[in-house]
């Protein structure tokens, strides 16, 4: 699973999904360190679900893309 963090200073990439959580309804992203500390908040503009196939190992990654705003 990769994580994608996208606003208009930086992307971000995760691959842990206890780094990135998402809250629907307030429509926030929020960041945790490996501790599980609050590192960074967002609000969620967009979001999308793909899967990236590695045909040459026979594998598929899902892929969750979150353009975020400060």
């Amino acid at each position: 699973m990769k994580i994608i963090i996208k606003n208009n200073e930086s992307v971000e990439t995760y691959h842990n999904a206890g780094d990135v959580v998402v809250l629907p309804k307030s429509k926030l992203v929020r960041r945790f360190n490996e501790y599980g500390s609050l590192i960074e908040e967002y609000k969620l503009v967009d979001k999308k679900i793909t899967l990236d196939d590695d045909l040459e190992n026979d594998q598929t990654e899902i892929v969750v893309t979150l353009l975020v705003e400060k």
